[in-house]
């Protein structure tokens, strides 16, 4: 009983990996939220985070089956603003987007994954991929392209904190990503799902630290 996600900037191979280690292992992938809901004429603030809360609702259904999926993390409404310093989507806060989820933690209607997977490749890789790839339109892909560095050093905080908790992949084929994954999987854990620490450490981490600026990064303790 094991819940995954899989990340990473546009073309590393998110999805097709996730898919191919569901039909390989038997899983339940549960896709991008654009894959499965169609927005509403009129979408108010809250909408793609209730998708979210939809999404970890089906993943803790289907985990008594097997390993669970989820492809595009549900905490993303938080790191990928950050990583355009809050001007995206009418400017939503991290205030605001922390007083959505705080509460549906603290009920356990959310929760973190066992792991995250984070594919990496070089831009040169992604660019080619993208250009060789007719199926996909790919429409934010040069400004996925900007958040690649801002993700790398937010998921390398959160596993500082939480050891563990993170895998990076340098994602060259998809099947050597799979077999990545797999041999990860037995050092899943699931003690820090509903861990209000955890949570704490990713807003305090997010408003300490600017994401056009490596360097004066403010670290909090240690869990196990």
């Amino acid at each position: 009983m094991t819940i995954i996600s899989i990340e990473g900037a546009s073309a590393t191979g998110k999805t097709t990996t996730s898919a191919t280690l569901a039909n390989q292992n038997g899983s339940f992938h549960i896709p991008e939220v654009a894959a499965w809901w169609e927005k509403p004429e009129l979408v108010y603030p809250e909408w793609f985070f209730e998708r979210q809360v939809d999404r970890w609702k089906i993943a803790t259904e289907k985990e008594k089956d097997g390993l669970v999926i989820i492809d595009i993390d549900l905490y993303q409404p938080f790191w990928y603003n950050w990583a355009f310093d809050f001007t995206l989507f009418d400017g939503q806060s991290l205030e605001f987007v922390e007083n959505f989820y705080r509460p549906l933690l603290n009920q356990r209607k959310l929760g973190f994954p066992d792991k995250y997977f984070i594919l990496h490749t070089q831009e040169t890789n992604l660019r080619q991929r993208k250009a060789s790839d007719e199926t996909r339109l790919r429409r934010g892909f040069e400004q996925n392209l900007r958040f690649i560095e801002p993700q790398k050093r937010y998921f390398q905080a959160l596993d500082n904190f939480c050891p563990g908790l993170v895998c990076f992949i340098e994602s060259d084929e998809i099947e050597t990503n799979v077999r990545k994954i797999k041999s990860e999987l037995p050092n899943c854990k699931s003690t820090h799902r509903h861990s209000i620490e955890l949570f704490d450490f990713m807003v305090y981490w997010l408003r300490e630290n600017k994401a056009s600026c490596a360097s004066k990064l403010k670290e909090g303790p240690t869990i196990l």
